[in-house]
């Protein structure tokens, strides 16, 4: 305080010289009282300069700018007018030349001397000084030396200002916990509770880890029954040598309870029967603290999703008279008004047009502020794939009933030329170079261009998308290809290649917030060459029209889809049902019927490990001028995308193919390594079953080995594990599948390395 009061009356005093002396053009500025501070580094940090007019406002920015510095404890100016002389007199903070530790054993000087915050060769602070010594402490008592004494000695040499720092530590014994001991358990047994607490013998005592332990057991207790359970104040002791500690916890369990009636009080805008729904526990149910918090969480969500961001809403526990361990429980209900939107902003952009983001957020000024439309659109941001960060903030406005919501977004990389190989025993040596684009001219249209090469496959492709089709809410999606896949067939490897040329265009209109419909074209040239397997050959000299086909065909399918983030969900299912019709009006040479529906959930478990299912079923028929459906339109499985474990095409169901497709996986996913709150290393456990038949009639639900003789074909399973690595441009798969129905003579497992998520 005698400091703060030598400031404020020198800025007085200088505050009335500046009264009498504005305006002169200055001659000198001197800086008096500097003993280890270069006069030259204070004239530099200030604006008072040789040959400026004087300015007291300048002047008072000065003396406060003079120390804010950290080096002076005091800061005054002396103004003469008739000599043109500003000069500035400070009174200098000691500098610290050196920093001694003494009566250290268990720590080096060099440790404790970085642990503590005041440093040689910088300016003394009593603030810091104290600090410096909690700090030590601290990494002694980390180490057991509870009873661990520092004390600190300034010295200054007046003549000079240059100080000293001794730290004299006296460390006295190491003391280890002797025991936790806990009284009062009655309704468990004493080693189960105990086993709750961290605080174990022969370890270092940590306070917050006895806090820790206390708030462990008070949770079990509480979500057992015991609502009045307590806990005193533990108690220390030591033993006569000071080197172990003895804890005792008292706890005072107190009646088990259990819930008798469930109430709702002060609710209008939401039904008591639709509240109900919300509670985790029923009547007679055991007491539990923490499905109480779940349920309070519930109907918090329920109403923020409403509009009633402001509601309140408080539990009252009622024992009841007889005091037989009933416990009614009434949900105190304040709704308070509903919150409109006022204003949304948007800040952070660089390259991404705002119309881009604003056209994914599904609230508009004047609409109910709703927390489930406001979290909704924070996933629709993410899901544009080039947004690394989206997080919306409700702002207060002078009306209560009106917030405005600003988004803070963090733009990602949107494009990049990428090129990767890898090794799989499907498609051997695979290699890619691709450039994609996923926010071209900031309006979210997604540009790709890939070539995959390697030594069983070959592929150009260019793909462009729209995402706001004439502004509208659908997508227009433009592809064209040039693959070549080299194939096996029946028992032969490398049996023929495949030649595919053509292009597709799809417009997805999107009818609802989850809901989209697909049309598209698509025309291809397709032939098979290079016919090693005798028996293909056969067919194809039999009927040279297999070997080049021409297909022209459109598709129709409807899209349900709510999950998280599409790039790697964590919650949420997709569902889609397609409808396939090659040729007759549409012309080409292939005529055929395809159904395709699939299913996907994902199940959220604890922490970021994700159950997911996946369930894909497909039925393939010709009609018209086709006798049969061409060979490479057929179902084939097994490989990194269906069944896992087993070769692609040749171990599972007919070697020709199928016209019935059955699948379904089962996958646990885990995060390995993340950064920025993202996963970009997990592994995943996964199951796997499917198979191919040549009819409906031919299904067969049964697991084991085919038996081509009678065309009878087995489900099969694969079981296995892998890696995913989320890259800045496409997810990468690494997975190890092990085959549970193979065949005498099949390799038992299967490595797959793949770009792109499985489902």
């Amino acid at each position: 305080m005698k400091k703060l009061a030598v400031v404020i009356i020198s800025l007085f005093f200088v505050s009335s010289l500046f009264a009498a002396n504005d305006g002169f053009k200055i001659k000198t500025v001197i800086i008096e009282g500097v003993k280890n501070v270069k006069p030259k580094a204070v004239l530099s940090e200030i604006h008072t300069k040789k040959g400026k007019r004087y300015s007291e406002s300048v002047a008072r920015e000065d003396i406060r700018k003079i120390l804010s510095l950290g080096n002076f404890e005091n800061a005054e100016l002396y103004v003469d007018q008739e000599k043109r002389i500003v000069k500035f007199i400070v009174s200098e903070k000691p500098y610290i030349k050196k920093v001694i530790v003494k009566g250290n054993k268990q720590f080096s000087a060099g440790k404790l001397k970085g642990e503590a915050t005041i440093k040689e060769k910088g300016f003394f602070d009593i603030v810091e000084l104290e600090e410096s010594k909690r700090k030590i402490l601290t990494l002694y008592r980390d180490k057991g030396y509870a009873d661990c004494q520092i004390e600190a000695y300034p010295t200054t040499d007046v003549d000079t200002n240059v100080m000293t720092v001794t730290f004299l530590i006296t460390e006295n014994n190491k003391i280890l916990i002797g025991d936790l001991i806990i009284e009062g358990c009655k309704s468990f047994k004493y080693k189960k509770i105990k086993k709750l607490a961290k605080t174990k013998r022969k370890k270092v005592f940590k306070e917050e880890t006895l806090k820790n332990d206390i708030s462990a057991i008070t949770k079990f207790y509480k979500n057992r029954g015991f609502m009045d359970f307590s806990a005193e104040e533990p108690k220390i002791t030591y033993n006569e040598e000071r080197t172990k500690m003895f804890i005792t916890l008292k706890i005072d369990e107190g009646p088990k309870y259990k819930i008798g009636d469930i109430s709702f009080q002060g609710n209008y805008v939401i039904t008591e029967k639709e509240l109900a729904k919300h509670c985790e526990m029923k009547k007679n149910d055991v007491f539990n603290q923490e499905k109480i918090a779940l349920t309070l969480n519930k109907i918090y969500e329920d109403y923020s999703n409403k509009g009633y961001l402001q509601s309140y809403i408080m539990p009252d526990f009622k024992k009841t008279d007889n005091n037989d361990g009933v416990v009614d429980v009434v949900y105190n209900i304040q709704e308070n008004n509903k919150v409109y939107v006022g204003d949304i902003f948007i800040d952070g952009l660089v390259s991404t047009r705002e119309g881009t983001i604003r056209r994914e957020i599904l609230l508009k000024s004047g609409d109910v502020l709703s927390s489930g439309k406001v979290r909704r659109s924070m996933e629709k941001i993410y899901n544009l794939g080039f947004i690394d960060g989206a997080e919306p903030n409700i702002l207060p406005t002078n009306t209560p009933d009106i917030m405005n919501l600003a988004f803070n977004i963090t733009e990602g990389k949107p494009g990049m030329i990428t090129a990767g190989a890898g090794y799989s025993s499907i498609d051997q040596f695979v290699g890619s170079i691709q450039l994609q684009h996923m926010n071209l001219f900031g309006r979210a249209q997604r540009l790709n261009l890939l070539w995959e090469f390697g030594a069983r496959r070959q592929n150009y492709q260019i793909d462009w998308t729209e995402p706001w089709f004439l502004n509208k809410a659908m997508s227009l999606g433009l592809t064209v290809y040039n693959m070549e896949r080299l194939r096996d067939y029946h028992y032969t490897t490398d049996a023929y290649k495949e030649g595919r040329t053509g292009g597709s265009v799809k417009i997805s209109p999107r009818i609802s917030e989850n809901t989209s419909l697909v049309f598209g074209y698509t025309y291809e040239n397709v032939s098979i060459f290079d016919i090693t397997d005798e028996d293909l050959k056969r067919q194809i000299l039999n009927d040279p029209d297999l070997a080049r086909d021409k297909t022209s065909s459109v598709l129709t399918q409807v899209i349900y889809d709510s999950r998280d983030y599409i790039f790697d969900a964590t919650k949420g299912s997709r569902y889609s049902y397609g409808i396939t019709v090659a040729g007759g009006p549409f012309g080409g040479n292939v005529h055929y019927l395809r159904n395709s529906a699939r299913a996907t959930w994902f199940f959220p478990t604890f922490w970021k490990f994700v159950f997911s299912v996946n369930v894909n079923l497909g039925y393939i028929e010709s009609y018209g001028d086709s006798s049969d459906v061409p060979l490479y339109e057929k179902y084939y499985i097994g490989g990194a995308d269906t069944v896992r474990g087993y070769k692609y095409r040749t171990e599972i169901g007919p070697y020709e193919g199928g016209k019935v497709l059955s699948v379904a996986n089962f996958e646990y996913k885990f995060p390995i390594v993340q950064e920025n709150k993202k996963t970009i290393l997990q592994g995943a456990f996964f199951y796997d079953i499917g198979g191919t038949w040549k009819t409906p009639k031919d299904i067969n639900m049964k697991f084991g080995t085919d038996n081509s003789d009678n065309n009878e074909y087995y489900l099969k399973s694969g079981v296995g594990f892998g890696i995913r690595f989320a890259t800045p441009v496409f997810p990468l798969r690494l997975d190890w599948g092990y085959g549970l129905n193979h065949k005498p003579g099949e390799d038992l497992q299967q490595f797959y390395f793949t770009i792109g998520n499985a489902f």
